[in-house]
């Protein structure tokens, strides 16, 4: 039984060894080039008449460059992630009610500039205002929550930003009906 294994499998090892072998590697012809006696180099794009494209030049010195980039540099501050405080509006478990709520924050915020975040800490959608350096910052804009009918609202410490951008509010969704 075991001198018909090995005839097999030698069987197989000489049909792979011969097919190898006779296959041909197929030759192609270089692609033919076409002769200098059948280009067409009657074309002159000079004669075209276009309009010659010019550009502005800026006289910018060094010094000038060097004050743009001083200017720009002073202008902008890094913003990072410091520990600090931030006032929690309300949490839920639904992320439509709390983009609700996150666009109204928004509109009653506006006025006085306070950014309004939607955090996911699974399984809430914490919806938290303002980005506060210090407790006493936080107290105050606790206070401006509870006053604008947030009475639930209270302080969570948290990473803020330390150059928080602007937001801009969202438009108001319009009715079709007039």
């Amino acid at each position: 039984m075991t001198n018909w294994k090995i005839v097999i499998v030698a069987g197989i090892v000489v049909g792979l060894l011969a097919s190898c072998a006779s296959t041909r590697k197929s030759a192609t012809a270089p692609a033919a080039t076409p002769s200098r006696s059948t280009l067409d180099e009657s074309f002159d794009p000079l004669s075209l008449n276009d309009d010659d494209i010019t550009f502005p030049r800026e006289a910018n010195t060094r010094q000038q460059w060097q004050e743009k980039q001083a200017a720009s540099t002073q202008a902008k501050k890094p913003n990072v992630l410091v520990n600090g405080f931030r006032v929690q509006l309300m949490a839920t478990k639904e992320m439509q009610t709390a983009e609700l709520i996150k666009r109204e924050a928004m509109e009653k915020f506006a006025p006085d500039s306070i950014n309004v975040y939607v955090e996911f800490d699974s399984p809430y959608y914490k919806i938290r205002i303002c980005d506060c350096k210090t407790r006493d910052e936080a107290e105050r804009v606790k206070q401006l929550a509870i006053e604008r009918g947030y009475r639930q609202a209270w302080i969570v410490r948290t990473r803020v930003w330390s150059n928080p951008p602007r937001q801009e509010v969202p438009l108001p969704a319009q009715s079709e009906n007039p």
